[in-house]
């Protein structure tokens, strides 16, 4: 252990006079800071435009006056995606996946509004957020911190020395591996603590309840993806002849696992399970409401069916007869079968992400790149399955909203009547305001099982490595 510690101590004291490593940790928490401020101005006037919209909106339903409840729920509202204090941190698909959606009767519209729209193709390889600094140039840092641990020992002749004094590989490599690891807390430890204080901000977050626990996992996996890179980097350098070889080898470790890898399974993914056009989706969608899902029975038919069913049902000869108006049943019906043809073609869409987001996880357990940032964004609530949880709260609330329209037009109103009825504010005021709430982060990361598994697996592997290692380095003889 005092061998360790002296070790660790003479690695910090080296680390500090390289001007190189310095300035390279300057810039990294220059960058964090950046990124996190900037992050945080986002987040608050995003989170306050959306505010100040939902109660616009909220405003408009309410006092859209006395009107028949269809005309209301063609009227709809708007619903706006609520900004989470850990996307201060991680924007992850929040730039992609819009802020607003339209809510009306018969139609799913898209999400409106996505960021990325008002940016240029740049955008596509990320905007600078905290953790694109973290699990992109971080490990830069740590590389030329690190690539000539043993290399510098061999080309001085120290390591021999060390030996002799009765120094092993272990305790030579352990106490780098902890100087380096010091460090590294040290330049990150402002951008840690700004990063709990923005979040202890959102611990009463009625979107994020779990704010606290997703911060300290973030921290976890964050550290562990950290000592991935840092214990590779130490196992090169004990491997490589040279300093000059080492920071090769690590350099172009780096571009395959950062750069080359993350694009080519994005590219593979897209061959292989390819997404219709959104066009196409839609025209799917409304030929199988229009002409049925088997494609023998469109509309007219089913609207005869649903009336001889009612009228076999309550004994009478005419739709006049019913103790309630029809219409309102047949608009109800009609919007459950559009319901039930638009969930079967959004589960086949969703199929294809799920299918895509397996190549991702799989690829993950040979690479702890791809893990932390699936993990990161699970953890941010920016990933896909949370906005895929958003979508389907959105949707319910729609359908819910649109069901009792016309169930108060079935109810109140009388057959072949349609602007003579109308619904009072009374009706409004049974909407509730949308609200959303996230899954548990427990809950999220049930989605990412091979991730997690990389990231323990690749902790385990590089510990068991550098053991290894060290019991195989022979001493140095002459």
């Amino acid at each position: 252990m005092r061998n360790l510690l002296s070790i660790a101590r003479k690695e910090i004291k080296i680390a500090l006079r390289e001007r190189l490593v310095v300035s390279l940790g300057i810039i990294i928490l220059l960058l964090l800071g950046v990124a996190l401020y900037g992050g945080y101005l986002s987040y608050r006037q995003q989170s306050r435009i959306i505010t100040e919209k939902q109660e616009e909106k909220r405003k408009e339903w309410l006092g859209q006056g006395d009107k028949h409840p269809h005309i209301a729920a063609h009227y709809g509202t708007f619903v706006f995606k609520p900004k989470t204090i850990l996307s201060v941190f991680d924007f992850g698909l929040d730039t992609y996946t819009g802020t607003s959606i339209y809510l009306e009767a018969h139609y799913q519209h898209e999400f409106m509004f996505r960021p990325a729209q008002d940016h240029s193709s740049m955008i596509r390889f990320g905007e600078l957020s905290a953790a694109l600094v973290l699990y992109v140039l971080l490990p830069l840092l740590i590389i030329f911190l690190a690539f000539s641990s043993y290399t510098k020992e061999k080309e001085t002749g120290t390591l021999r020395l060390l030996l002799s004094q009765g120094a092993s590989y272990s305790s030579i490599t352990w106490g780098k591996v902890l100087a380096y690891s010091i460090l590294l807390i040290v330049i990150l430890a402002p951008y840690i603590a700004g990063m709990f204080i923005l979040s202890s901000r959102g611990l009463s977050s009625a979107v994020v309840p779990d704010v606290a626990v997703r911060t300290v996992l973030l921290v976890l996996i964050y550290a562990l993806y950290i000592f991935i890179f840092l214990s590779l980097s130490v196992w090169v350098s004990l491997k490589s002849a040279t300093g000059r070889n080492a920071l090769l080898t690590l350099l172009a470790c780096w571009i395959l696992l950062v750069i080359l890898t993350p694009k080519a399974v994005a590219n593979l993914s897209e061959s292989f399970y390819t997404l219709p056009s959104m066009r196409a989706f839609k025209e799917g969608i409304q030929k199988d409401i229009r002409d049925g899902i088997d494609g023998e029975t469109p509309g007219p038919v089913r609207r005869a069916r649903l009336e001889k069913e009612y009228l076999t049902r309550y004994g009478v000869d005419s739709l006049h007869q019913l103790p309630f108006n029809f219409e309102g049943v047949s608009m109800q019906a009609g919007e459950e079968y559009g319901n039930m043809v638009y969930d079967i073609h959004w589960e086949k869409l969703r199929a294809i992400f799920h299918r895509q987001n397996s190549m991702g996880s799989i690829a993950s357990i040979f690479n702890p790149y791809l893990a932390i940032q699936h993990l990161s964004m699970a953890l941010s609530a920016t990933d896909l399955y949370t906005a895929i949880d958003f979508e389907d709260k959105v949707e319910a609330y729609r359908r819910e909203l649109v069901r009792k329209m016309n169930n108060d037009m079935a109810q109140n109103s009388r057959y072949g009547e349609f602007y003579e009825y109308k619904a009072t504010r009374e009706l409004w005021d049974e909407i509730e305001d949308f609200s959303y709430v996230t899954p548990s982060a427990f809950e999220i990361l049930r989605y990412y099982k091979l991730e997690m598994i990389s990231i323990v697996g690749w902790t385990t592997f590089v510990v068991l490595l550098l053991h290894y290692s060290n019991r195989k380095s022979k001493p140095i003889h002459g």
